[in-house]
């Protein structure tokens, strides 16, 4: 019998329906649950029991033309830049003369078209001054910056803006399948290892603008919940706020990603030391899913150069940095990365025509006519010259300038640049304070066998 939680889909099977919103429910394999993409809801795939929620609490309703704005958002203002779309929310007394993603001078202002309600608000720690601070030790640790980056129309550029952020948490379970092996005198018994990994994390941040990517997002983590305060209005006087323009409901799939991502991390960590693991899997499964709008301090500028945007952030909070900046190639650096092997060659040959050639106006001058320009013993010796100044410059353009400049080259790919984007933060950051992480083990034997050296370089196991 047809249950009057299931319909016909568009292939002919039967899906469920999300129970909030009525639309179509999936199953993820990613968190081992039935979500619904339209509202977010995750529920228990065999007993239909709600198991969290990827939506926000409160979602904040767009006001309808002629309607009147809430009190609690009469004291604010909204600036939107033609150029770009990007859509600021500020205090009354604070104004935007341009736009700090894409630098466009047109904003218009307007009264808020939706409501603004954050849950929470990380107040700024870090002053401007201190940024611009920072932002000149970034430019010290990278080589030929055009100028342009260390000019102060460059650094005015720098504002404080409260970045919207979802903050998930939930319950991790990762599952966990590897074959354990262990040597003792000549025998290795391997093990089939079954154990189940639980834990809590909370306040995982992810960026709700698409103006800030998750990647720079990420690198300028973490930020200290412990200083999350409720939202106030006069937290924005001289700050800005960008307005969400992604939902947490629309972002599952790169939620997913990091929680498990965080899974296989813990998953990796509980190994013990009495095996060596080979053929390791790892399953997860997030459930009490649960999400806050947060607004988090940085400071961002955003620059324009040859075509391309470059983009410097600071945690407002923590002083993090992070950023891209262009690197300004010497001539000789671009014929080395265009012809390759053969630059020295080229080098030397025209290093030898041009000398040689100097070489051969100087004989003339000094031969007083006697070897014309042109004439034959004239472009003998010029060819003569031309070959020993290349013998010469050649092994010297070589080792003083092509193979330093490899051998530089080289030693910058093996080491981190001190501009690229760091790491996410580690799934410690995250474990929830109060919460208690279970390891449930269930490994058992599997096969034993024995080693013997037939051969000087040939080992055979037999089964026992």
């Amino acid at each position: 019998m047809q249950n009057s939680e299931w319909s016909g889909g568009l292939s002919g099977t039967l899906s469920k329906k999300c129970l909030g919103c009525a639309g179509n429910l999936t199953f993820d394999a990613n968190i081992g649950a039935l979500v619904c993409h339209m509202c977010g809801k995750v529920y228990d795939s065999k007993s239909m029991e709600e198991k969290g929620s990827f939506a926000l609490a409160f979602r904040e309703k767009e006001y309808e033309e002629g309607e009147d704005v809430a009190a609690e958002d009469l004291d604010k203002v909204e600036f939107v830049c033609d150029s770009c779309g990007a859509q600021v929310v500020t205090d009354t007394n604070t104004t935007a003369t341009f736009c700090s993603f894409c630098g466009s001078p047109t904003l218009i202002s307007r009264r808020l078209t939706r409501q603004f309600k954050p849950d929470m608000i990380i107040p700024f720690s870090i002053s401007k001054e201190k940024a611009m601070s920072l932002y000149d030790e970034f430019l010290e640790t990278a080589d030929k910056v055009p100028k342009d980056f260390s000019s102060a129309k460059v650094r005015e550029r720098i504002k404080g803006i409260y970045m919207p952020a979802w903050l998930v948490s939930g319950e991790l379970k990762t599952d966990i399948t590897a074959t354990g092996i262990r040597m003792e005198d000549g025998i290795q018994a391997c093990y089939d290892l079954n154990r189940t990994l639980t834990f809590s994390l909370e306040n995982i941040p992810f960026s709700g603008s698409k103006k800030l990517g998750q990647r720079m997002f990420e690198a300028v983590e973490p930020f200290n919940m412990k200083e999350a305060t409720d939202f106030k209005t006069a937290y924005l006087q001289g700050f800005y706020a960008y307005k969400y323009d992604s939902l947490p409901e629309n972002m599952i799939d790169k939620i997913e990603t990091r929680i498990d991502d965080y899974g296989r991390e813990c998953g990796k960590k509980s190994w013990d030391g009495k095996y060596d693991v080979a053929s390791d899997h790892y399953q997860t499964a997030l459930t009490g899913v649960n999400v806050k709008y947060c607004l988090v301090p940085v400071w961002f500028m955003c620059y324009e150069y040859e075509g391309l945007y470059y983009h410097f952030v600071v945690n407002g909070q923590t002083g993090e940095v992070c950023g891209r900046l262009p690197v300004k190639e010497s001539i000789a650096a671009k014929a080395i990365n265009k012809f390759g092997k053969i630059t020295p060659v080229l080098f030397s040959v025209i290093a030898a025509f041009l000398i040689g050639l100097l070489f051969m106006v100087y004989v003339t001058i000094k031969s007083g006519g006697n070897t014309p320009m042109g004439s034959p013993m004239w472009w003998l010796l010029f060819l003569y010259s031309s070959v020993v100044c290349m013998a010469i410059t050649l092994p010297t353009v070589y080792i003083f300038f092509y193979k330093r400049y490899i051998n530089k080259q080289l030693k910058k790919s093996s080491e981190k640049s001190p501009y690229e984007l760091d790491r996410r933060p580690p799934v410690e950051q995250y474990f929830a304070l109060n919460g208690k992480i279970n390891l449930e083990k269930n490994d058992r034997f599997a096969t034993a066998l024995a080693k013997t050296k037939v051969g000087e370089n040939e080992t055979r196991y037999t089964m026992l």
